[in-house]
């Protein structure tokens, strides 16, 4: 639609717009074509996704927030709990929660990769299957869709146990003839007739909900981000809230960690990938690498960050009880045993901010201590953390356990996609 003069300054643009024309690659989802495509698609049980994606779908708070709301819509649609409080009593994904592996200013302009959106999902707690458009085919594709859109597609994804499975795709605009360039949509629905998928676009102030011949969206997957040197491609999301783990929380409840700690990140990748050894770094090492020899005991925060001390009740007595259990097993380090007191209590302090003082009072140690739970293999994390609740000092409930292990592969996940683009 026509732009408007906006009589403003310093930087502020002088143009304004409101909402674009649909090209004629894509189909209006209110139009009447659209509606009978939609008919179609209904009538032949390819709406399985369409009606939880469209009780949550909602316009991007911002303009490049394409990623994080696309993603939100799918964690509510889920019903993924944050585990965190939106406003009021209430606890809701908005895209101010993803914090943990990006810097939510520099999403503001630039937007999120498709490996940190593959990340940031992870961190929700949500079983990711990401998919490089280069490593794929169109009739892959179009069976992924048929998996999550159509009722025949139960036997290839978890529905059939009872669990959706979404379908967002990571596209260039330009190549179904929108504006812009990278982009974000979850795929709400499929019509076998006429081999067109329903994207519902965050970015409803520019575009709504339209309907794009699927070979043409693959096609727009294909061309390469200039940010990662790799094309764009598409991601299977589910989430088993209801088993016995659904008490869990999914997120990390001690550390806050950035998209802009990715540099630290990478260093401590480059030492571990140096050592000479195959077998795991003794603690020793890892105290070594972090606390730069004893000239720099704080340099652990500089990767992570303590959370802020959580209101809820319940996520405060689980903060004190893994914190009880990781002061457990560092008391038996040899090491440590030796340590003064100064030491051992050596916290975040400023470094983490104006809010320190509202932080878990995590020591830089127990920071160490995750970092090297982090890189441990799977057993031998498991049965360290365990050995903790054997030793008779005080048992934990398998949920503290268990969120120890959580908190170290959180970490561990966080420095391998580092090095991912």
């Amino acid at each position: 639609l026509p732009s408007t003069v906006a009589m403003t300054t310093n930087g502020i643009p002088t143009r304004t717009f409101y909402r674009r024309e649909l090209p004629s690659t894509c189909t209006a989802f209110s139009s009447k074509e659209g509606r009978n495509i939609f008919a179609s698609a209904m009538a032949r049980g390819g709406t399985k996704s369409f009606f939880r994606l469209i009780e949550q779908f909602s316009t991007q708070a911002e303009p490049a927030y394409c990623g994080p709301s696309t993603l939100c819509v799918v964690l509510n649609a889920l019903a993924v709990d944050p585990r965190r409080t939106w406003k009021g009593v209430w606890r809701w994904y908005e895209e101010e929660m993803l914090n943990s592996c990006i810097d939510l200013e520099m999403v503001k302009k630039k937007g999120v990769t498709f490996g940190t959106f593959a990340c940031l999902a992870r961190c929700q707690g949500v079983a990711v299957e990401a998919r490089w458009a280069e490593d794929s085919t169109v009739e892959e594709f179009r069976r992924a869709v048929r998996a999550c859109c159509t009722e025949e597609g139960n036997s290839s994804s978890d529905e059939a146990s009872g669990y959706p499975v979404f379908l967002v795709t990571s596209y260039s605009r330009r190549v179904i003839e929108q504006t812009g360039d990278g982009h974000y949509s979850p795929v709400a629905a499929f019509d076998e007739v006429s081999d067109k998928v329903l994207i519902l676009d965050t970015a409803r102030f520019k575009y709504g909900p339209h309907w794009v011949p699927l070979q043409l969206l693959f096609d727009a997957m294909i061309p390469i981000d200039k940010d990662t040197g790799r094309s764009r491609g598409y991601l299977l999301l589910s989430f088993k809230g209801d088993d016995t783990s659904s008490n869990l929380p999914l997120q990390s409840i001690l550390f806050r960690s950035k998209k802009s700690h990715d540099p630290v990140r990478q260093q401590f990748k480059k030492f571990l990938d140096s050592r000479q050894s195959n077998d795991p770094a003794a603690f020793e090492e890892v105290e070594s690498f972090w606390k730069k020899g004893g000239k720099e005991p704080k340099f652990i925060f500089d990767m992570i960050e303590p959370q802020l001390v959580p209101v809820n009740e319940r996520e405060a007595q689980i903060v004190e009880d893994v914190c009880r259990l990781i002061q457990l097993l560092i008391s038996d380090i040899p090491r440590l045993k030796a340590a003064d007191e100064d030491e051992l209590t050596e916290c975040c302090g400023p470094r983490c901010g104006a809010n320190a003082s509202r932080n878990i009072p995590i020591t830089a140690i127990e920071a160490i201590f995750i970092v090297y739970l982090a890189t441990l293999p799977p057993d031998q994390r498991k049965g360290l953390v365990y050995s903790g609740h054997r030793q008779g000092f005080g048992r934990f409930s398998d949920e503290v356990l268990d969120q120890l292990i959580r908190e170290s592969e959180l970490v561990q996940y966080a420095i391998e996609m580092s090095c991912t683009k």
